[in-house]
């Protein structure tokens, strides 16, 4: 997601700012492009919640979209072509909760004085371990975020994040399409070898990977937020989950109004 830290012990959720894709499907094995800081981010915020997007970039701005929009409408479809899936989290930020997760997490737990396992912190996406380490030494998950931008490819830009004590975000909202994505890739995307970590990184306006920018710019290559685990399970125990997270926000707004 890239990567994604929900701290409900200060009661914030952090996430970087990074889009990338690997290449091994196009030839170019242990090749990744990313590209950064984008104004198309992978966190929005509905009044009273906050969701976190990983996976098909197409899918997230479908997802997005319809979050924006009118809530009694149909929701997104859950996956593209009937294989990538979208991976997704809600947190409701008055009672600091996890009203919805799929996908492979790691969480810090804490035990409470009657006996019960409480989840202090929610560690997801690629950089999640470098993340989860950082956070059990400092509690500070926008220092996790940090760490897990130099463990991790996948992982970088500016931390965004969400603090539900002050209200103080710092979103990516500029951009509503992942074709704007797509085209900051083109002006200013990197491609990383993998296969060689000493090697830096290669803009993508060079000559010598142009091939990769005439497949951006033909829309073959779609930015995406990998998730780093398995891929995404939906089965029926899991939409069921998340339309009634859906149908109690819906409640929520209703009763706001």
């Amino acid at each position: 997601m890239t990567t994604t830290v929900y701290d409900r012990v200060n009661k914030l959720i952090a996430t970087d700012s990074r889009w990338s894709k690997k290449l091994d499907d196009l030839g170019y094995l242990g090749h990744i492009a990313f590209v950064d800081d984008t104004g198309f981010g992978k966190m929005v915020v509905r009044d009273d919640h906050v969701l976190t997007l990983a996976g098909n970039g197409l899918l997230i701005e479908h997802w997005k979209q319809w979050w924006g929009g009118d809530l009694n409408s149909p929701r997104p479809p859950i996956l593209i072509d009937g294989q990538e899936a979208i991976t997704l989290h809600i947190v409701k930020m008055s009672t600091n909760t996890i009203i919805f997760d799929i996908g492979h997490v790691l969480a810090a737990y804490n035990v409470d004085d009657d006996g019960n396992k409480v989840i202090n912190a929610v560690f997801a996406g690629t950089g999640s371990h470098h993340a989860g380490r950082i956070w059990l030494d400092t509690g500070c998950a926008r220092s996790a975020i940090e760490a897990a931008k130099i463990g991790d490819i996948c992982t970088g830009g500016e931390v965004r994040y969400v603090d539900f004590n002050s209200g103080m975000k710092n979103l990516e909202c500029e951009k509503h399409l992942i074709s704007d994505v797509a085209n900051a890739l083109l002006e200013k995307g990197m491609i990383m070898d993998t296969n060689n970590p000493l090697s830096q990184p290669v803009p993508i306006t060079e000559q010598e990977v142009a091939h990769i920018r005439e497949l951006i710019a033909n829309g073959d290559i779609t930015p995406c937020a990998p998730t780093g685990g398995k891929p995404v399970k939906w089965d029926e125990r899991s939409i069921s989950r998340l339309d009634a997270a859906i149908e109690s926000i819906r409640q929520d707004e209703a009763l706001a109004k």
